[in-house]
């Protein structure tokens, strides 16, 4: 029997990005001035850095070298070599690359290497920018003191075939922003540069904690996969030089720009950030933080998080306003996605209806695009968890394809494994839901979608956690404030306390108040909120809110109230009303 040797090692994986396509437009150009690069750039960096190839796959290497640094020297020379090699080709026909690097005991099988570090090492590549390098986190262990390069955190990452999660870092090559990929470039993604922000301190150490606010802020605001945001290397260039936002804009080819300053006054610490449209000037957000400086790690964590929810939203908000403002027809994918978001946050018929069309569009317009596969997805979940669908099964068989779509065209979209959690939860198979948003938690735990998810897999459970399912809609609103789903947060808190107390009152009253407010919630918000007026005596109030439940949905009736919803405790919550739906009919709700 053969006996395979094992031993400590670094493996690098690289891969052309979109080396289809490219030999679709000239198969011959494409692997000529491949070649002409494995002889004059990346063959010759592996030699001088002692790398061994392992395997050549056509439009990608398996390279195996003596120690994390060598792989990474390697690397970076490639890369920047690389770019610099291609500057004079168009952009859509550029070569680049990705490479992942991972180190650990690998088994050895004649002249090929085998295990998990192998296995990872490709993984991780695929999470690489273009022009990028990504490691793992025992190579930036190994790397740590090394003051040449700088190593930004991805945090956790789920990679397909790995049952774990893998903690991801990125080597900054200063030349990932120069070939962005064709699903960016198609989708038209807003595209963010966070620049570095001022010291407006007189101490020089305060400069560190502003450095690392706004490289803090670079890795949350990446883990977006609706922003295209600018590396650490490439933003950092703008250090202590004269900022004009047009040219930044030119320069960088970004949408907005991020700016900020820090001041300290003794032990207190100011903060300020703005989000700037680029082409324009036109200041579009702006905030101020201040706090004590009792835990440096802590503090810079929490302004983090603080620029983070409040800039988030905003990008957002503005992106469907620009959407709104276009014509139809020339809408880009991405475009169509953002004003099919605002259709379907109203939930009105016509708007689920509308949206779903723009959804498909936007798939037809880019087959390779997995946002709206993700948006299809949620839109059969929604005409179930909010009594349209005629036919449940059949959404859940529809949006399960759509949700399956959408990972495998970008498993790192959090919004995929968020609506195939959701579509999970409705077939009961509550385990698989929660795997699947912990890996939506693990990309982007920013998200306050992966929290009201977290709601809805309680929801549908015959005995479900009300305390978890009220942390979570309680973080949701913290991540999210301004967020067009904000109703749907408050009234998962509402339900959540309606079905602990399995009684519909005064106990409810803040969460639902807040609900109905906001004018994309829900007819049954207004319902519930009429049978909470109703029991604290005041008809007038019961009133208006019935009549805003029948403008919101005008065939809302009796019978949706009753049958409309699928979820387990439905039937008992509804039995606790039952006394108050009748006054309700008498003051105009239909029986069907």
């Amino acid at each position: 029997m053969k006996t395979l040797e094992r031993r400590a090692t670094t493996i690098a994986a690289a891969d052309v990005v979109g080396f289809s396509r490219l030999v679709t437009l000239d198969e011959e150009t494409v692997f000529a001035r491949l070649h002409e690069l494995r002889q004059g750039i990346i063959d010759p960096a592996i030699a001088e850095n002692g790398g061994r190839i392992v395997k050549s796959m056509g439009d990608g290497l398996l390279v195996e070298f003596p120690d994390p640094a060598a792989a990474i020297r390697a690397s970076l020379y490639a890369q920047r070599a690389i770019a610099a090699h291609e500057d004079a080709v168009p952009e859509d026909r550029r070569i680049r690359l990705r490479v992942g690097i991972n180190h650990g005991s690998v088994l050895i099988d004649g002249t090929d290497v085998l295990g998990d570090v192998v296995n990872i090492a490709a993984r991780l590549e695929t999470l690489s920018a273009p022009g990028g390098i990504c490691i793992s986190r025992t190579v930036r262990d190994m790397m740590a003191n090394d003051a040449t390069m700088t190593i930004i955190g991805q945090g956790m990452q789920y990679v397909r075939n790995i049952p774990a999660p893998v903690e991801v870092w990125q080597v900054s090559t200063g030349v990932e922003a120069a070939s962005r990929s064709t699903v960016t470039q198609s989708a038209d993604r807003p595209s963010v540069i966070v620049l570095p922000f001022d010291n407006l301190s007189p101490a020089v150490e305060d400069g560190f904690l502003a450095d690392g606010i706004a490289e803090d802020l670079i890795n949350e605001l990446s883990r977006f996969r609706s922003l295209f945001v600018i590396a650490r290397g490439s933003s950092f260039a703008y250090k202590e030089r004269p900022q004009d936002m047009r040219q930044i804009a030119q320069d960088m080819r970004v949408r907005y720009v991020v700016q900020g300053a820090v001041r300290r006054a003794g032990s207190r610490l100011r903060v300020t950030a703005q989000l700037i449209e680029a082409e324009t000037g036109h200041q579009i957000w702006s905030d101020r933080y201040d706090r004590d400086m009792s835990d440096l790690f802590a503090l810079q964590d929490d302004i983090t998080r603080c620029i983070v929810t409040g800039l988030t939203p905003e990008i957002g908000a503005h992106e469907r306003a620009m959407s709104r403002a276009k014509p139809t027809e020339s809408l880009s994918a991405w475009e169509m996605c953002q004003r099919g978001l605002t259709e379907i946050d109203m939930r009105t018929t016509g708007g689920v209806r509308t949206a779903t069309a723009l959804f498909k569009a936007a798939a037809e317009a880019d087959p390779s695009y997995a946002l709206p596969h993700a948006l299809l997805g949620r839109v059969h979940a929604v005409r179930i968890y909010s009594g349209r669908s005629r036919n449940p099964r059949e959404d859940v068989v529809a949006g399960m394809y759509h949700a399956d779509r959408a990972i495998e065209l970008d498993d790192r979209l959090e919004l995929g494994h968020i609506t195939l959690a959701q579509l999970l939860t409705l077939q009961g198979r509550e385990s698989d839901a929660r795997d699947a948003l912990a890996r939506a938690r693990a990309l982007n735990h920013n998200d306050a979608l992966v929290y009201n998810a977290q709601t809805f897999i309680n929801l549908f459970q015959k005995d479900p956690d009300t305390y978890e399912m009220e942390a979570a809609g309680l973080e949701a609103i913290r991540l999210s404030p301004q967020d067009p789903m904000l109703w749907s947060f408050y009234w998962m808190l509402a339900v959540a306390i309606w079905m602990r107390d399995m009684h519909l009152g005064e106990n409810t009253r803040q969460y639902l108040e807040s609900a109905a407010r906001h004018p994309g919630a829900e007819a049954f918000v207004h319902s519930a909120m009429a049978v909470v007026s109703l029991r604290a005596g005041d008809t007038a109030a019961a009133r208006r809110s019935l009549d805003q439940a029948l403008l919101v949905r005008p065939g809302f009736s009796l019978e949706i109230i009753k049958y409309g919803f699928h979820f387990p405790k439905w039937p008992a919550l509804v039995a606790g009303i039952k006394d108050d739906l009748e006054p309700l009919v008498e003051m105009g709700l239909p029986r069907r």
